[in-house]
């Protein structure tokens, strides 16, 4: 099944903020389109990540640079749960045997 990605029109609506919040982000390399057909299109890791900025900087004052060091904490936790998930899984299929 194909992924669904989104037109930077939904991101907008998606995440109530304005194009110019989003392609600021894409300057500071905090969040990453990817370009098919010469239009941008976001994964829903990427809008998810737009959204989460949005909530840090407007919503609870935290500035560009701490927002790229909160995102980049969060991408660490989450690699570290899946690790963990594969991990449990793993013990999971080896009591089964």
């Amino acid at each position: 099944m194909a992924a669904k990605y989104f037109k930077i029109t939904e991101v907008v609506s998606i995440c109530g903020v304005d194009e110019n919040f989003i392609l600021t982000l894409e300057r500071e390399h905090l969040v990453a389109p990817i370009v098919e057909n010469e239009e941008k299109l976001y994964p829903p890791e990427q809008v998810e990540r737009v959204r989460v900025a949005h909530l840090l900087i407007d919503e609870m004052g935290v500035n560009l640079e701490g927002a790229e060091v909160a995102l980049h904490m969060r991408d660490q936790m989450i690699a570290m749960q899946r690790q963990f998930n594969e991990v449990l899984r793993r013990l999971s299929e080896e009591l089964k045997k």
